[in-house]
Protein backbone atom coordinates (compact mmCIF):
# COMPACT_ATOMS: atom_id res chain seq x y z
CA UNK A 1 0.00 0.00 0.00
CA UNK A 2 1.27 3.48 -0.87
CA UNK A 3 1.05 6.19 1.76
CA UNK A 4 1.33 9.87 1.04
CA UNK A 5 4.78 10.73 2.30
CA UNK A 6 6.03 8.55 5.09
CA UNK A 7 6.55 4.83 5.47
CA UNK A 8 3.90 4.01 8.06
CA UNK A 9 0.80 1.94 8.68
CA UNK A 10 -1.75 4.64 9.42
CA UNK A 11 -2.79 7.95 7.94
CA UNK A 12 -2.09 11.03 10.02
CA UNK A 13 -4.59 13.88 10.14
CA UNK A 14 -2.56 15.84 7.60
CA UNK A 15 -2.24 12.81 5.32
CA UNK A 16 -6.00 12.33 5.41
CA UNK A 17 -6.78 15.97 4.69
CA UNK A 18 -4.36 15.99 1.75
CA UNK A 19 -5.66 12.70 0.37
CA UNK A 20 -9.29 13.83 0.53
CA UNK A 21 -8.55 17.27 -0.96
CA UNK A 22 -6.69 15.58 -3.80
CA UNK A 23 -9.91 13.71 -4.55
CA UNK A 24 -11.98 16.88 -4.28
CA UNK A 25 -9.49 18.60 -6.58
CA UNK A 26 -10.26 15.91 -9.15
CA UNK A 27 -13.88 17.10 -9.14
CA UNK A 28 -15.45 14.72 -6.63
CA UNK A 29 -18.02 16.43 -4.38
CA UNK A 30 -18.24 16.04 -0.59
CA UNK A 31 -21.83 14.83 -1.01
CA UNK A 32 -20.68 11.96 -3.23
CA UNK A 33 -18.11 10.70 -0.71
CA UNK A 34 -20.56 11.17 2.16
CA UNK A 35 -23.13 9.01 0.39
CA UNK A 36 -20.55 6.29 -0.24
CA UNK A 37 -19.29 6.54 3.35
CA UNK A 38 -22.76 6.23 4.84
CA UNK A 39 -23.57 3.25 2.68
CA UNK A 40 -20.30 1.54 3.68
CA UNK A 41 -20.98 2.18 7.37
CA UNK A 42 -24.49 0.75 7.14
CA UNK A 43 -23.22 -2.38 5.38
CA UNK A 44 -20.63 -2.94 8.09
CA UNK A 45 -23.22 -2.51 10.84
CA UNK A 46 -25.55 -4.96 9.14
CA UNK A 47 -22.66 -7.46 9.08
CA UNK A 48 -22.48 -7.53 12.89
CA UNK A 49 -24.23 -10.80 13.86
CA UNK A 50 -25.60 -9.49 17.17
CA UNK A 51 -27.36 -6.57 15.46
CA UNK A 52 -30.58 -7.39 13.63
CA UNK A 53 -33.75 -5.61 12.58
CA UNK A 54 -35.09 -5.88 16.14
CA UNK A 55 -32.12 -4.01 17.61
CA UNK A 56 -32.36 -0.35 18.52
CA UNK A 57 -29.57 1.75 17.08
CA UNK A 58 -28.87 5.26 18.41
CA UNK A 59 -26.76 7.57 16.25
CA UNK A 60 -25.03 10.24 18.34
CA UNK A 61 -24.57 12.91 15.75
CA UNK A 62 -22.35 15.99 15.79
CA UNK A 63 -22.76 18.83 13.31
CA UNK A 64 -19.68 18.04 11.21
CA UNK A 65 -19.17 15.71 8.27
CA UNK A 66 -18.66 12.78 10.64
CA UNK A 67 -22.25 13.28 11.74
CA UNK A 68 -23.28 13.65 8.09
CA UNK A 69 -21.79 10.24 7.32
CA UNK A 70 -23.82 8.84 10.20
CA UNK A 71 -27.06 10.36 8.90
CA UNK A 72 -26.58 8.66 5.54
CA UNK A 73 -25.85 5.36 7.32
CA UNK A 74 -29.10 5.66 9.29
CA UNK A 75 -31.03 6.31 6.06
CA UNK A 76 -29.70 3.05 4.59
CA UNK A 77 -30.31 1.14 7.83
CA UNK A 78 -33.87 2.43 8.02
CA UNK A 79 -34.48 1.39 4.42
CA UNK A 80 -33.43 -2.11 5.48
CA UNK A 81 -35.87 -2.21 8.40
CA UNK A 82 -33.55 -1.33 11.29
CA UNK A 83 -34.93 0.60 14.28
CA UNK A 84 -32.82 3.78 14.31
CA UNK A 85 -32.96 6.90 16.44
CA UNK A 86 -30.94 10.13 16.21
CA UNK A 87 -29.38 12.10 19.06
CA UNK A 88 -28.26 15.54 17.85
CA UNK A 89 -25.48 16.90 20.07
CA UNK A 90 -24.72 20.63 20.24
CA UNK A 91 -26.44 23.99 20.20
CA UNK A 92 -26.20 24.61 16.46
CA UNK A 93 -29.31 24.70 14.31
CA UNK A 94 -27.62 23.84 11.03
CA UNK A 95 -24.79 21.52 10.05
CA UNK A 96 -21.31 22.74 9.17
CA UNK A 97 -21.57 21.65 5.54
CA UNK A 98 -24.28 21.81 2.92
CA UNK A 99 -23.86 18.08 2.32
CA UNK A 100 -24.54 17.17 5.95
CA UNK A 101 -27.48 19.59 6.09
CA UNK A 102 -28.98 18.06 2.94
CA UNK A 103 -28.74 14.56 4.43
CA UNK A 104 -30.27 15.79 7.69
CA UNK A 105 -33.26 17.20 5.79
CA UNK A 106 -33.65 13.94 3.86
CA UNK A 107 -33.76 11.96 7.09
CA UNK A 108 -36.18 14.38 8.74
CA UNK A 109 -38.65 13.51 6.00
CA UNK A 110 -38.23 9.80 6.74
CA UNK A 111 -38.01 9.44 10.53
CA UNK A 112 -40.86 10.39 12.86
CA UNK A 113 -40.37 13.10 15.48
CA UNK A 114 -40.30 10.54 18.30
CA UNK A 115 -37.08 9.12 16.86
CA UNK A 116 -35.21 12.38 17.31
CA UNK A 117 -33.49 13.47 20.54
CA UNK A 118 -31.43 16.54 21.39
CA UNK A 119 -28.53 17.17 23.78
CA UNK A 120 -27.64 20.85 23.91
CA UNK A 121 -25.87 20.79 27.28
CA UNK A 122 -25.03 18.35 30.07
CA UNK A 123 -28.45 18.79 31.67
CA UNK A 124 -30.04 17.02 28.69
CA UNK A 125 -27.88 13.92 28.99
CA UNK A 126 -29.83 11.94 31.66
CA UNK A 127 -33.20 12.28 29.91
CA UNK A 128 -31.73 10.97 26.65
CA UNK A 129 -29.76 8.08 28.11
CA UNK A 130 -32.77 6.76 30.06
CA UNK A 131 -34.14 5.73 26.64
CA UNK A 132 -31.09 3.58 25.89
CA UNK A 133 -30.77 0.12 27.40
CA UNK A 134 -27.70 -2.06 27.63
CA UNK A 135 -29.12 -4.17 24.80
CA UNK A 136 -29.12 -1.24 22.39
CA UNK A 137 -26.31 -0.16 20.07
CA UNK A 138 -24.72 3.23 19.62
CA UNK A 139 -23.17 4.67 16.47
CA UNK A 140 -20.59 7.34 17.26
CA UNK A 141 -20.78 10.23 14.78
CA UNK A 142 -19.80 12.98 17.22
CA UNK A 143 -16.25 13.99 16.33
CA UNK A 144 -14.02 13.23 13.38
CA UNK A 145 -10.27 13.55 12.84
CA UNK A 146 -8.32 16.57 13.93
CA UNK A 147 -9.59 17.19 17.45
CA UNK A 148 -7.11 19.13 19.56
CA UNK A 149 -7.20 18.90 23.32
CA UNK A 150 -10.01 17.63 25.51
CA UNK A 151 -13.52 17.49 24.05
CA UNK A 152 -15.83 20.16 25.41
CA UNK A 153 -19.16 19.63 27.10
CA UNK A 154 -21.56 18.06 26.53
CA UNK A 155 -19.44 15.68 24.41
CA UNK A 156 -16.98 15.22 27.28
CA UNK A 157 -19.71 13.78 29.53
CA UNK A 158 -21.25 11.73 26.71
CA UNK A 159 -17.87 10.07 26.06
CA UNK A 160 -17.52 9.44 29.80
CA UNK A 161 -20.94 7.76 29.84
CA UNK A 162 -20.04 5.59 26.86
CA UNK A 163 -16.85 4.45 28.61
CA UNK A 164 -18.63 3.64 31.86
CA UNK A 165 -21.90 2.06 30.67
CA UNK A 166 -21.59 1.11 27.01
CA UNK A 167 -18.30 -0.70 26.59
CA UNK A 168 -18.23 -2.75 23.39
CA UNK A 169 -21.60 -1.32 22.36
CA UNK A 170 -20.35 1.73 20.45
CA UNK A 171 -19.54 1.58 16.73
CA UNK A 172 -17.14 4.39 15.89
CA UNK A 173 -17.33 6.14 12.51
CA UNK A 174 -13.86 6.73 11.05
CA UNK A 175 -12.23 7.30 14.43
CA UNK A 176 -13.52 7.05 18.03
CA UNK A 177 -14.66 10.49 19.20
CA UNK A 178 -11.96 12.33 21.09
CA UNK A 179 -9.15 10.11 19.81
CA UNK A 180 -6.15 11.73 18.15
CA UNK A 181 -3.29 9.39 17.18
CA UNK A 182 -0.85 12.31 17.21
CA UNK A 183 -1.59 13.68 20.68
CA UNK A 184 -1.72 12.55 24.30
CA UNK A 185 -5.41 13.31 24.70
CA UNK A 186 -6.82 10.89 27.28
CA UNK A 187 -10.53 11.63 26.81
CA UNK A 188 -11.93 9.48 24.04
CA UNK A 189 -14.10 6.41 23.52
CA UNK A 190 -11.76 3.72 24.78
CA UNK A 191 -13.55 0.42 24.18
CA UNK A 192 -15.72 0.60 21.07
CA UNK A 193 -17.20 -2.56 19.60
CA UNK A 194 -15.80 -1.73 16.18
CA UNK A 195 -14.03 1.12 14.37
CA UNK A 196 -15.06 1.73 10.76
CA UNK A 197 -12.31 3.77 9.12
CA UNK A 198 -13.37 5.50 5.91
CA UNK A 199 -10.98 5.30 2.99
CA UNK A 200 -7.81 4.75 5.02
CA UNK A 201 -6.77 3.48 8.43
CA UNK A 202 -6.32 6.39 10.87
CA UNK A 203 -5.61 4.30 13.98
CA UNK A 204 -2.05 4.31 15.25
CA UNK A 205 -0.40 0.91 15.36
CA UNK A 206 -0.91 -0.64 18.79
CA UNK A 207 -3.92 1.48 19.75
CA UNK A 208 -7.26 -0.32 20.23
CA UNK A 209 -5.38 -3.61 19.96
CA UNK A 210 -8.44 -5.76 20.81
CA UNK A 211 -10.96 -3.79 18.73
CA UNK A 212 -11.81 -4.79 15.14
CA UNK A 213 -10.67 -1.99 12.81
CA UNK A 214 -12.38 -2.14 9.43
CA UNK A 215 -11.21 0.05 6.53
CA UNK A 216 -13.98 0.70 4.02
CA UNK A 217 -13.58 1.90 0.45
CA UNK A 218 -15.69 5.03 -0.08
CA UNK A 219 -14.92 5.61 -3.73
CA UNK A 220 -11.84 7.85 -3.57
CA UNK A 221 -9.91 7.21 -6.82
CA UNK A 222 -6.46 5.62 -6.35
CA UNK A 223 -4.99 8.57 -8.29
CA UNK A 224 -5.73 10.79 -5.27
CA UNK A 225 -2.99 8.87 -3.51
CA UNK A 226 -0.56 7.92 -6.23
CA UNK A 227 -0.47 11.36 -7.89
CA UNK A 228 0.59 14.58 -6.20
CA UNK A 229 -2.39 16.90 -5.97
CA UNK A 230 -3.61 20.23 -4.71
CA UNK A 231 -4.30 18.72 -1.29
CA UNK A 232 -0.66 17.72 -0.85
CA UNK A 233 0.45 21.29 -1.48
CA UNK A 234 -2.29 22.72 0.77
CA UNK A 235 -1.41 20.56 3.77
CA UNK A 236 2.34 19.94 3.44
CA UNK A 237 3.69 23.32 2.32
CA UNK A 238 5.59 24.79 5.30
CA UNK A 239 4.10 27.89 6.90
CA UNK A 240 6.20 31.02 7.35
CA UNK A 241 6.41 32.03 11.02
CA UNK A 242 5.24 35.60 11.70
CA UNK A 243 8.21 36.22 14.02
CA UNK A 244 10.84 34.82 11.67
CA UNK A 245 13.95 36.74 10.63
CA UNK A 246 16.08 36.93 7.50
CA UNK A 247 17.43 33.50 6.73
CA UNK A 248 14.89 31.60 8.83
CA UNK A 249 12.86 30.72 5.73
CA UNK A 250 15.67 29.25 3.76
CA UNK A 251 19.12 30.02 2.43
CA UNK A 252 19.88 28.66 -1.02
CA UNK A 253 23.26 28.60 -2.76
CA UNK A 254 23.26 28.04 -6.52
CA UNK A 255 26.64 26.73 -7.68
CA UNK A 256 26.73 27.12 -11.43
CA UNK A 257 27.03 29.21 -14.53
CA UNK A 258 29.53 29.39 -17.37
CA UNK A 259 30.28 31.57 -20.36
CA UNK A 260 27.83 29.39 -22.37
CA UNK A 261 24.98 29.43 -19.84
CA UNK A 262 24.63 32.60 -17.80
CA UNK A 263 20.85 32.42 -17.44
CA UNK A 264 20.56 28.93 -15.90
CA UNK A 265 21.69 29.79 -12.34
CA UNK A 266 19.53 32.92 -12.45
CA UNK A 267 16.44 30.87 -13.29
CA UNK A 268 17.17 28.57 -10.34
CA UNK A 269 17.61 31.59 -8.08
CA UNK A 270 14.31 33.11 -9.23
CA UNK A 271 12.54 29.80 -8.67
CA UNK A 272 13.91 29.70 -5.12
CA UNK A 273 12.99 33.31 -4.39
CA UNK A 274 9.43 33.00 -5.68
CA UNK A 275 8.91 29.85 -3.59
CA UNK A 276 9.85 31.76 -0.45
CA UNK A 277 13.59 31.49 0.21
CA UNK A 278 14.96 34.44 2.18
CA UNK A 279 18.48 34.52 0.76
CA UNK A 280 19.78 33.19 -2.54
CA UNK A 281 23.47 33.25 -3.42
CA UNK A 282 24.88 32.44 -6.84
CA UNK A 283 28.44 31.14 -6.73
CA UNK A 284 29.66 31.51 -10.29
CA UNK A 285 32.82 31.95 -12.39
CA UNK A 286 34.39 35.36 -12.11
CA UNK A 287 34.21 36.05 -15.84
CA UNK A 288 30.38 35.86 -15.89
CA UNK A 289 29.60 37.32 -12.48
CA UNK A 290 28.77 40.78 -13.78
CA UNK A 291 26.43 39.35 -16.42
CA UNK A 292 24.58 37.24 -13.84
CA UNK A 293 24.38 40.13 -11.38
CA UNK A 294 22.77 42.31 -14.03
CA UNK A 295 19.64 40.13 -14.20
CA UNK A 296 18.28 41.32 -10.86
CA UNK A 297 19.34 43.45 -7.88
CA UNK A 298 17.99 40.68 -5.61
CA UNK A 299 20.79 38.32 -6.58
CA UNK A 300 23.85 37.96 -4.35
CA UNK A 301 26.67 36.77 -6.57
CA UNK A 302 29.93 35.34 -5.29
CA UNK A 303 32.90 35.19 -7.69
CA UNK A 304 34.63 31.87 -8.15
CA UNK A 305 37.46 30.80 -10.45
CA UNK A 306 38.08 32.87 -13.54
CA UNK A 307 36.29 30.80 -16.20
CA UNK A 308 35.02 27.46 -14.82
CA UNK A 309 34.15 26.31 -11.31
CA UNK A 310 36.41 23.56 -10.03
CA UNK A 311 37.66 21.65 -7.00
CA UNK A 312 39.28 24.71 -5.43
CA UNK A 313 35.95 26.52 -5.49
CA UNK A 314 34.33 23.56 -3.72
CA UNK A 315 36.90 23.79 -0.91
CA UNK A 316 36.00 27.45 -0.37
CA UNK A 317 32.25 26.85 -0.62
CA UNK A 318 32.11 24.16 2.08
CA UNK A 319 34.13 26.37 4.46
CA UNK A 320 32.11 29.56 3.87
CA UNK A 321 30.21 30.32 7.09
CA UNK A 322 27.48 32.16 5.15
CA UNK A 323 26.53 28.82 3.64
CA UNK A 324 26.67 26.74 6.84
CA UNK A 325 22.89 26.21 6.96
CA UNK A 326 22.26 26.53 3.25
CA UNK A 327 20.68 24.16 0.78
CA UNK A 328 22.87 23.80 -2.30
CA UNK A 329 21.99 23.54 -5.96
CA UNK A 330 24.88 22.24 -8.04
CA UNK A 331 24.88 22.22 -11.80
CA UNK A 332 22.73 24.85 -13.55
CA UNK A 333 24.81 26.30 -16.38
CA UNK A 334 27.94 24.25 -15.67
CA UNK A 335 29.82 22.33 -18.32
CA UNK A 336 29.91 18.56 -18.44
CA UNK A 337 33.64 18.37 -17.77
CA UNK A 338 36.36 16.96 -15.54
CA UNK A 339 36.45 20.21 -13.57
CA UNK A 340 32.72 19.99 -12.86
CA UNK A 341 33.10 16.39 -11.74
CA UNK A 342 35.89 17.34 -9.34
CA UNK A 343 33.76 20.24 -8.07
CA UNK A 344 30.89 17.89 -7.26
CA UNK A 345 33.17 15.24 -5.84
CA UNK A 346 34.81 17.68 -3.42
CA UNK A 347 31.45 18.95 -2.16
CA UNK A 348 30.27 15.37 -1.65
CA UNK A 349 33.42 14.54 0.28
CA UNK A 350 32.80 17.32 2.82
CA UNK A 351 32.31 15.97 6.34
CA UNK A 352 29.16 17.96 7.12
CA UNK A 353 25.95 16.29 6.01
CA UNK A 354 24.38 18.72 3.56
CA UNK A 355 21.17 19.24 1.62
CA UNK A 356 21.98 19.13 -2.09
CA UNK A 357 20.01 19.33 -5.32
CA UNK A 358 22.11 18.07 -8.22
CA UNK A 359 21.11 18.86 -11.80
CA UNK A 360 22.28 19.69 -15.33
CA UNK A 361 26.04 19.68 -15.91
CA UNK A 362 26.82 18.42 -12.41
CA UNK A 363 24.35 15.56 -12.76
CA UNK A 364 25.77 14.49 -16.11
CA UNK A 365 29.28 14.56 -14.62
CA UNK A 366 28.52 12.03 -11.87
CA UNK A 367 30.61 8.87 -12.02
CA UNK A 368 30.54 5.73 -9.92
CA UNK A 369 32.78 7.27 -7.26
CA UNK A 370 30.44 10.24 -6.84
CA UNK A 371 27.40 7.94 -6.70
CA UNK A 372 28.98 6.13 -3.76
CA UNK A 373 29.22 9.44 -1.89
CA UNK A 374 25.58 10.46 -2.35
CA UNK A 375 24.30 8.61 0.71
CA UNK A 376 26.54 10.75 2.93
CA UNK A 377 24.21 13.70 2.31
CA UNK A 378 20.55 14.56 1.82
CA UNK A 379 20.40 14.44 -1.97
CA UNK A 380 17.79 15.13 -4.63
CA UNK A 381 18.71 14.51 -8.25
CA UNK A 382 16.49 15.70 -11.11
CA UNK A 383 17.34 13.86 -14.33
CA UNK A 384 15.34 13.67 -17.51
CA UNK A 385 15.46 10.41 -19.46
CA UNK A 386 18.78 11.11 -21.22
CA UNK A 387 20.50 12.30 -18.05
CA UNK A 388 19.19 9.24 -16.23
CA UNK A 389 20.95 7.07 -18.79
CA UNK A 390 24.20 9.04 -18.49
CA UNK A 391 24.23 8.61 -14.70
CA UNK A 392 22.99 5.02 -14.30
CA UNK A 393 23.64 3.53 -17.75
CA UNK A 394 20.07 2.25 -17.85
CA UNK A 395 17.71 2.83 -20.76
CA UNK A 396 14.29 3.58 -19.32
CA UNK A 397 11.34 1.66 -20.78
CA UNK A 398 8.25 3.43 -22.09
CA UNK A 399 5.81 1.74 -19.72
CA UNK A 400 5.16 3.87 -16.64
CA UNK A 401 4.96 0.99 -14.16
CA UNK A 402 8.31 -0.38 -15.34
CA UNK A 403 9.89 3.07 -15.05
CA UNK A 404 8.53 3.48 -11.53
CA UNK A 405 10.08 0.21 -10.45
CA UNK A 406 13.51 1.11 -11.85
CA UNK A 407 13.49 4.60 -10.33
CA UNK A 408 12.49 3.26 -6.92
CA UNK A 409 15.14 0.53 -7.00
CA UNK A 410 17.92 2.98 -7.89
CA UNK A 411 16.78 5.56 -5.34
CA UNK A 412 16.98 2.83 -2.71
CA UNK A 413 20.34 1.53 -3.93
CA UNK A 414 22.06 4.93 -3.90
CA UNK A 415 20.25 6.50 -0.95
CA UNK A 416 18.83 9.49 -2.82
CA UNK A 417 15.53 11.01 -3.84
CA UNK A 418 15.09 10.89 -7.61
CA UNK A 419 12.77 13.23 -9.50
CA UNK A 420 12.64 11.81 -13.01
CA UNK A 421 11.28 14.57 -15.24
CA UNK A 422 8.88 13.70 -18.02
CA UNK A 423 5.30 14.00 -19.19
CA UNK A 424 4.53 12.13 -15.97
CA UNK A 425 7.18 12.90 -13.36
CA UNK A 426 8.26 10.01 -11.13
CA UNK A 427 9.47 10.85 -7.64
CA UNK A 428 10.92 8.21 -5.31
CA UNK A 429 13.08 7.98 -2.21
CA UNK A 430 13.43 4.21 -2.57
CA UNK A 431 10.58 3.47 -0.17
CA UNK A 432 7.72 5.55 -1.51
CA UNK A 433 7.03 6.56 -5.10
CA UNK A 434 4.59 9.17 -6.33
CA UNK A 435 3.67 10.60 -9.71
CA UNK A 436 3.06 14.13 -10.93
CA UNK A 437 0.97 15.02 -13.97
CA UNK A 438 0.99 18.82 -13.83
CA UNK A 439 2.71 20.61 -16.69
CA UNK A 440 2.29 21.83 -20.27
CA UNK A 441 3.93 20.82 -23.58
CA UNK A 442 5.38 24.33 -23.82
CA UNK A 443 7.60 23.52 -20.85
CA UNK A 444 10.00 21.67 -23.15
CA UNK A 445 11.61 25.10 -23.59
CA UNK A 446 15.10 25.37 -22.13
CA UNK A 447 15.48 26.53 -18.54
CA UNK A 448 12.32 25.09 -16.99
CA UNK A 449 14.38 22.43 -15.23
CA UNK A 450 16.53 25.17 -13.70
CA UNK A 451 13.43 26.83 -12.28
CA UNK A 452 12.35 23.46 -10.87
CA UNK A 453 15.65 23.00 -9.03
CA UNK A 454 15.19 26.42 -7.43
CA UNK A 455 11.69 25.49 -6.27
CA UNK A 456 12.98 22.21 -4.85
CA UNK A 457 15.85 23.88 -3.00
CA UNK A 458 13.60 26.53 -1.45
CA UNK A 459 11.23 23.87 -0.13
CA UNK A 460 14.09 21.60 0.94
CA UNK A 461 15.58 24.48 2.93
CA UNK A 462 12.41 24.53 5.04
CA UNK A 463 11.63 20.81 5.18
CA UNK A 464 13.69 17.93 6.53
CA UNK A 465 12.19 15.53 4.03
CA UNK A 466 13.79 15.44 0.57
CA UNK A 467 10.91 13.37 -0.81
CA UNK A 468 8.18 15.80 0.25
CA UNK A 469 10.24 18.69 -1.13
CA UNK A 470 10.64 17.03 -4.52
CA UNK A 471 6.96 16.05 -4.68
CA UNK A 472 5.63 19.51 -3.90
CA UNK A 473 8.15 21.16 -6.23
CA UNK A 474 7.15 18.95 -9.15
CA UNK A 475 3.52 19.90 -8.64
CA UNK A 476 4.26 23.63 -8.23
CA UNK A 477 6.53 23.80 -11.26
CA UNK A 478 4.09 21.97 -13.52
CA UNK A 479 1.06 23.89 -12.34
CA UNK A 480 2.88 27.23 -12.72
CA UNK A 481 3.69 26.19 -16.28
CA UNK A 482 0.02 25.43 -16.89
CA UNK A 483 -0.99 28.88 -15.68
CA UNK A 484 1.75 30.56 -17.72
CA UNK A 485 0.61 28.69 -20.82
CA UNK A 486 -2.84 30.25 -20.53
CA UNK A 487 -1.22 33.60 -21.29
CA UNK A 488 1.69 32.60 -23.50
CA UNK A 489 0.66 29.23 -24.97
CA UNK A 490 3.51 27.28 -26.52
CA UNK A 491 5.51 30.51 -26.56
CA UNK A 492 6.07 30.54 -22.80
CA UNK A 493 9.62 30.99 -21.56
CA UNK A 494 11.24 29.52 -18.50
CA UNK A 495 11.51 33.02 -17.01
CA UNK A 496 7.69 33.31 -17.12
CA UNK A 497 7.18 30.41 -14.72
CA UNK A 498 8.48 31.99 -11.46
CA UNK A 499 5.81 34.71 -11.79
CA UNK A 500 3.10 32.06 -11.40
CA UNK A 501 4.54 30.17 -8.42
CA UNK A 502 2.70 32.23 -5.83
CA UNK A 503 -0.54 31.88 -7.78
CA UNK A 504 -0.18 28.11 -7.47
CA UNK A 505 0.46 28.33 -3.72
CA UNK A 506 -2.48 30.69 -3.15
CA UNK A 507 -4.70 28.43 -5.25
CA UNK A 508 -3.86 25.49 -2.98
CA UNK A 509 -4.13 27.39 0.30
CA UNK A 510 -7.56 28.74 -0.67
CA UNK A 511 -8.82 25.47 -2.08
CA UNK A 512 -12.35 24.56 -0.96
CA UNK A 513 -14.02 21.32 -1.95
CA UNK A 514 -17.19 21.35 -3.99
CA UNK A 515 -20.06 20.51 -1.64
CA UNK A 516 -22.86 19.07 -3.74
CA UNK A 517 -22.79 16.88 -6.81
CA UNK A 518 -24.23 18.17 -10.04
Amino acid sequence: MIYLYREKKFFTIRDTRAYEDNAFGMGIAIETLMEQAGKAISEEIMNIPSIDASSKIFLFCGFGNNGGDGLVAVRYLTDNGYDCKIVLVGKKETFNSQSSQKNYEKLKNILEENRWFRIKDVNDIPSVFKNISDKDWIVDGLLGIGIKGTPREPIFSIIDTFNKKFKRKVIAIDIPSGYNPESNNSVYIKEPAKIICLGKNKIKTGDFATVPIIVKDIGIPPEAETYIGIGDLKWFLPERESESHKGDNGIVVVIGGSIYYTGAPVLSALGAFRTGADLVYIYTPKNVRSIISSFSPDLITVPGSSDELNEEDAKLIVKDMRFRKATFIIGPGTKKSKKTRLLVSRVLKSKDRRKLVIDAGALSSLGIEELKLLQNHHIIITPHKREFYRVFQIELPDKLEERKKIVQELASEWGVTILLKGKIDIISNGKITKLNATGHPGMTVGGTGDVLTGIIASLFANLEDSFVSACLAAYISGRAGELASKEYGDGLMASDIPHYINKVIVEAKNFVAKELSD
